[in-house]
Order: C-alpha cells, then structure tokens, then sequence
C-alpha cells in the first residue's frame, strides 16, 4: 500500500519539528493565508477557520493529505497576535507573567482526492509562573 503524499500547510519551525517526530514523511509549503481576526470573530472560530483555509489554500495541483493549523491565544478576553519583534514579545511576556493565557489550537485535515475535511479544536488554559523581566529577556 502506497501512502498519500502529506503536506503541511505552514511555514511555523514548531509545526515542522511536531510532525517530524511521527517519522513519516511529509513536505511543507507556505499557506499565504491572511491571519487577520474577522470582526466580531471569537478566537475559537478564528483558529478553526484558519487551519481549514491555510489546508485549503496550497491544495490546487496537489494529491495529498494536508495538514492546516492555527492557534490563537487569549489574555483577559482578548486574542493575543504574533508579537513580531521583540519589544512587542517582551510586552506580551510581561502581561501575561503570573496570570492565566487560554490557548486554541484547531487542525483541518483535508483530502484532496475526495474533498473531504476533518477539523478539531483543542483548548488550553495555561498559569504562567511570574517571569522576572530579566527572565523574559533572556527567553526572548
């Protein structure tokens, strides 16, 4: 039995490293997908929705498996965006030190062949210990 050829819809080292670990082989390509929140947009639906448009987006002349993921976080209500450089990441840090950060995760698996797709969610509250700033400093 020939395995389907896997693809994973993102351009994230960590994504990379993850499924890595499982020892089947896969290759990557950039989704190119806008990140951007829709208004009025719950951070759970944006993960979801997300995963499933960055798998949709590098399917065109591809018969494969692919793998498309998101993750948003939340502090106080309020989604959390990549910090983009490192005073912003130092910001994030601080706010969050010593406090509870939710983190959704969702995965769209998409077939290419049938058109068929599978996507889940999974929710995680995370208590971060006080991070001095000499701590954050160091982590960034």
């Amino acid at each position: 039995m020939t395995l389907p050829t896997l693809i994973l819809a993102s351009t994230s080292r960590y994504r990379r490293e993850l499924l890595t670990r499982l020892g089947v082989p896969f290759s990557c390509l950039a989704p190119g997908v806008d990140e951007t929140p829709l208004p009025g947009e719950a951070p759970l639906d944006t993960a979801v929705r997300l995963a499933a448009a960055k798998a949709r987006a590098v399917e065109p002349g591809h018969d494969a498996l692919i793998i498309g993921s998101d993750q948003v976080a939340m502090l106080d209500g309020q989604p959390l965006g990549k910090p983009g450089d490192r005073a912003n990441a130092i910001a994030q840090l601080q706010a969050q030190s010593g406090r509870e950060v939710s983190f959704h995760t969702a995965v769209c698996v998409r077939a290419t062949a049938s058109g068929r797709e599978t996507a889940g969610v999974d929710s995680t509250v995370v208590r971060f210990r006080p991070l001095s700033d000499a701590t954050i400093s160091r982590y960034v």
